[in-house]
């Protein structure tokens, strides 16, 4: 086996086993919280979540994704590059922590007097939580970053029940399970890589100025996914409330399947990328056959996932969170063409061309939000749905037309018309007539059939992988 495809496939091997037991664990938490809070109780969280999400890159100027770059680039300069990174981070939990202390003083909402101390110590914990991930990947520890995945889940999980359904502390205990599940698994990660070896006062002011420099395009990349995942939640919220923006919330968690499963991947897939760029004087191979089983895999685990949609929903979704089923075929959609998109970035970073991923996140941001204001208006929380996915896919094209050298696929028609078979299937799987599900098991069918030899691709590499054969494209 290529020693590159041998490595990739290691990494991927040992986060499946970090992520996947994770996300199911995390999946199968759904009717408990959905059981134990109300959905404005969710709503609120949900919002706090995502708000953290914003604010984190611009406090910290995105400073955790250069670092596991630029560690990737020197090592000699790693104590300098954690430093840095861990710098940024501690002032950017102290402007949040004014913020949140300034929120309190004007009373903006009662909900942030009353968990003020929660959602600060969410957001540092959250920080240092991502520059310790990024801190194991440039170190190339992925086997450190799968163990603290796997505690981090745990406690999450332990935390949920414990204080949900016996403590039954509600909004309150669900934050502390939370924190605990990003608190743990960052003391691991702090305490496996000896870090504090890697603490001292930066003088290498080049650096700083390229870290810098490199990461703030990263912002608006970073604040273009955010956008295009998460901004529809205030805006759904200000036109059709709290409790819609909870059942929203809600339906992302059957698209997360798409994108945790992709993470899985892509984690490992980065760190390939990065090191070829590196260790092949700035060259990359095409991947374009392995692009098309990639995104051949995961046409059809969405297509799966929009057909069995609202079983799915029964079963996860209790009481009035039920209804979040019709807000999920589109979500789906835009989680496959967001994973696409993933695959592509990893040759921008390579090539540290952060300027063309603020591009396409830029394009993202405008599209999405204007999209969502007048498709929520027009026709209601679905049309956030909508939008997101028409976001997703810009965001693609643009950072397709920037990897044309790595990426030249001569599937692309294949690949266009299997979108839209999806947007076909998730647009019976809406209509209310049990007998058009005949029609997407049929569409289903052709997607089957467009990808056939990928499948067989897919199964051979699995046989190869087995047999400990070269794998070939």
């Amino acid at each position: 086996m290529d020693r590159k495809y041998k490595e990739l496939f290691k990494n991927t091997g040992l986060l499946a086993i970090s992520n996947f037991s994770s996300k199911i664990l995390i999946f199968l938490m759904v009717p408990i919280y959905t059981r134990a809070l109300t959905t404005s109780e969710y709503g609120f969280y949900d919002l706090t979540y995502t708000t953290i999400q914003l604010l984190f890159p611009i406090l910290t100027l995105d400073i955790y994704e250069g670092v596991m770059r630029f560690m990737m680039k020197d090592h000699n300069t790693n104590r300098d590059i954690f430093s840095i990174g861990l710098i940024y981070t501690v002032v950017g939990s102290g402007i949040f922590g004014i913020g949140i202390y300034v929120a309190k003083i004007f009373n903006i909402s009662k909900n942030i007097n009353d968990f003020s101390w929660l959602i600060w110590f969410y957001f540092v914990t959250y920080a240092l939580n991502n520059l310790m991930i990024q801190f194991a990947k440039g170190m190339d520890k992925v086997l450190d970053m799968a163990i603290a995945g796997l505690l981090g889940t745990l406690c999450m999980v332990l935390g949920n029940i414990y204080f949900l359904l016996i403590s039954r502390l509600g909004l309150k205990g669900f934050y502390w399970a939370n924190i605990l599940g990003q608190l743990v698994p960052t003391s691991f990660l702090v305490v496996q890589l000896k870090s504090w070896r890697y603490l001292c006062i930066p003088q290498n002011k080049v650096l700083i100025k390229q870290l810098t420099l490199y990461t703030i395009p990263l912002i608006l990349n970073t604040l273009g996914w955010w956008a295009n995942n998460t901004s529809d939640r205030y805006i759904v919220s200000a036109i059709c409330g709290v409790d819609a923006n909870g059942l929203i919330s809600v339906a992302y968690k059957i698209p997360n399947i798409i994108t945790a499963i992709g993470a899985i991947f892509l984690q490992a897939w980065n760190i390939t990328v990065v090191k070829e760029y590196e260790n092949n004087k700035r060259k990359i191979s095409n991947y374009s056959n392995l692009f098309f089983v990639f995104n051949a895999l995961f046409c059809l685990i969405s297509a799966i996932l929009i057909i069995g949609n609202r079983f799915i929903s029964s079963i996860i979704f209790a009481n009035d969170f039920y209804t979040a089923w019709k807000y999920v075929p589109f979500l789906i959609i835009s989680s496959l063409v967001n994973t696409n998109a993933g695959f592509l970035g990893p040759f921008l970073s390579a090539e540290m061309n952060s300027g063309a991923m603020a591009k396409s996140a830029l394009a993202g941001i405008i599209i999405n939000i204007a999209l969502n204001i007048i498709l929520t208006i027009s026709i209601g929380p679905i049309g956030i749905t909508i939008a997101t996915a028409v976001a997703s896919v810009a965001i693609y094209y643009i950072r397709e037309k920037y990897t044309k050298g790595v990426i030249r696929s001569r599937n692309y028609k294949n690949i266009v018309l299997s979108w839209s078979l999806l947007v076909v299937i998730s647009c019976v799987s809406l209509i209310n007539n049990r007998n058009l599900f005949f029609i997407n098991l049929l569409l289903l069918g052709i997607l089957l059939f467009i990808y056939r030899k990928a499948l067989t691709s897919i199964i051979r590499i699995i046989r190869e992988i087995i047999q400990k054969k070269p794998i070939k494209y």
